[in-house]
């Protein structure tokens, strides 16, 4: 009797433990899960030279250095391109979580640029597939004229970009950019060069570690491609690539790479740089951030 009783009830208890899976499955498929924000598609504000999607926070300051060496071609003569250096110094700041504006001043062409970034879209697991990230800038050459007795306009030394930024983190270990990028200049050295220069950005990360991260990008251009060549016989321009990797301690970013871009902003790296992808023109350099948080919550 006792082990019919027995029986009785694993039976009832298995029915009712069906039943209540069956009434979960139906509440699931009824209430889809809650869409989540994606965050640390990748590790800084920039991926090596091209913007990432990656703003910094409300009320958070980031001083960066940009500083590249000269090309590795010489070797020892000048200690694989350290005589040859140029830096960036800038400052970012996060007005809100998605908009951030930023300030800097180059070395290449004595550059001050200014720009705005404002994070259109954000990745979502369960809802929004990709990030978009929108970004603008204005830089002015400040470098002495060639020919100071003509007429030289101010205005002859401004240049421009726009970019859309889209974003797509695979997983915690891939992370995907792709960046339509538009750069103008007021003023081109002849009639063939292009005003305005339309190109591509291509990037990605990969993660190694918890902390170290592989980076890599490719800006190909889409007009401009049939200058006349350099007395060297080296293209007029050409496109950027980079690659290296991020190392992230505490309140510190640091990424170090290679790459054949001398100049530190969008419209000098992208639009104008002279240096082929050729193995000796390639250039050791890092950028290095600092975060300051003025929240005093």
């Amino acid at each position: 009797m006792i082990k019919k009783i027995f029986a009785y009830g694993l039976i009832l208890c298995a029915a009712q433990a069906l039943a209540q899976d069956d009434l979960l499955n139906m509440l699931q498929q009824e209430t889809p899960a809650k869409p989540t924000p994606v965050y640390a598609t990748f590790k800084s504000t920039r991926v090596i030279n091209l913007q990432s999607n990656e703003n910094m926070k409300a009320k958070h300051l980031d001083f960066r250095i940009q500083h590249r060496f000269g090309p590795i071609e010489n070797g020892a003569y000048d200690l694989f391109g350290l005589d040859g250096a140029v830096i960036r110094l800038g400052f970012e700041y996060g007005i809100t979580d998605r908009l951030m504006v930023g300030i800097g001043r180059s070395t290449v062409q004595k550059a001050y640029d200014g720009f705005v970034k404002y994070q259109l879209l954000q990745q979502q697991k369960n809802g929004m597939p990709i990030g978009l990230t929108l970004f603008g800038s204005t830089a002015i050459n400040t470098i002495e004229w060639a020919d100071p007795t003509r007429n030289n306009l101010f205005t002859s030394r401004l240049s421009y970009v726009a970019q859309a930024i889209v974003t797509r983190k695979m997983n915690d270990a891939i992370s995907l950019l792709v960046s339509p990028t538009m750069v103008h200049y007021n003023l081109v050295p002849d009639k063939q060069t292009p005003n305005d220069v339309f190109a591509i950005g291509i990037g990605a990360s990969i993660r190694l570690s918890r902390s170290i991260r592989f980076t890599a990008e490719y800006i190909p251009r889409l007009n401009g491609r049939d200058l006349p060549k350099q007395p060297n016989g080296d293209p007029s321009y050409s496109d950027a690539i980079a690659f290296g990797v991020d190392i992230e301690t505490g309140g510190h970013v640091f990424q170090l790479h290679f790459t054949n871009a001398t100049g530190l902003i969008e419209q000098q790296f992208i639009a104008r740089n002279a240096n082929p992808i050729v193995g000796s023109q390639l250039r050791f350099g890092f950028n290095i951030s600092r975060t300051f948080s003025f929240d005093k919550h």
